[in-house]
């Protein structure tokens, strides 16, 4: 008998092959909620969150590739190969918010989902991630509509349950469709360091009342 998954959500899984050198300079992280309250994080985010109006706390927290355009060209050029795979039509995604992350010694990522966007994704860029660096989590959105509970098995790969790591490794690039609510484990040792990001599609899309121009609100000749 075969086994047939009708319905599913397309993960990107890849690699990138890059000099991170410049990227680890910066210094700009955001916080989580947990990181925030503890005395022991930076402040700096903090306060300017408290003193910058959302324009400018954007632009210094949650646009980090536009100061690295040829790591952001990069990334695009993979996800929009990955969809094309997936819609046959190059909708030329572009990145809207990216921001780095750095989860000390017992520090987690608490469940979430981002918004405003299509896809999410992830770039691993330390230097190393030893032992005890945490993966993140994607939840599996199929359990949460499933009436029946059957136990998970360790090693047993079941579309219908598991959940789907998120591996940390130096060049990895993860994407993920942004609805999806992830989160991790507390962290242990040094440092890890990702830089997250979102995507939306600037090509039309004609789908009915559902139909999308982005030059429609962008006053541009359409």
């Amino acid at each position: 008998m075969r086994q047939i998954i009708p319905f599913g959500y397309c993960i990107g899984v890849d690699h990138i092959d890059y000099d991170f050198k410049h990227l680890r300079k910066e210094k700009d992280f955001t916080l989580n909620t947990m990181q925030a309250m503890r005395s022991s994080a930076p402040t700096r985010c903090v306060v300017d969150h408290e003193n910058m109006n959302g324009e400018q706390f954007a632009k210094k927290y949650l646009r980090i590739l536009e100061k690295h355009p040829r790591l952001r060209d990069l990334i695009e050029s993979r996800f929009n190969m990955f969809m094309y795979r997936i819609h046959n039509f190059d909708y030329k995604f572009k990145i809207t918010t990216s921001w780095i992350v750095q989860l000390n010694d017992g520090d987690q990522v608490q469940p979430h989902n981002h918004n405003n966007c299509y896809y999410s994704g992830i770039l691993y860029y330390g230097e190393r991630y030893p032992n005890g660096s945490t993966e993140l989590i994607l939840r599996n959105p199929i359990e949460d509509t499933m009436r029946n509970v059957f136990p998970k098995v360790e090693d047993n790969l079941n579309h219908m349950k598991n959940d789907f790591p998120v591996i940390p490794e130096t060049g990895a690039l993860y994407f993920w469709p942004s609805q999806i609510i992830h989160y991790s484990a507390p962290h242990q040792g040094e440092p890890r360091y990702s830089l997250p990001f979102n995507l939306v599609p600037t090509h039309p899309m004609y789908c009915g009342d559902s139909a999308q121009n982005l030059a429609w609100i962008t006053n541009q000749s359409s």
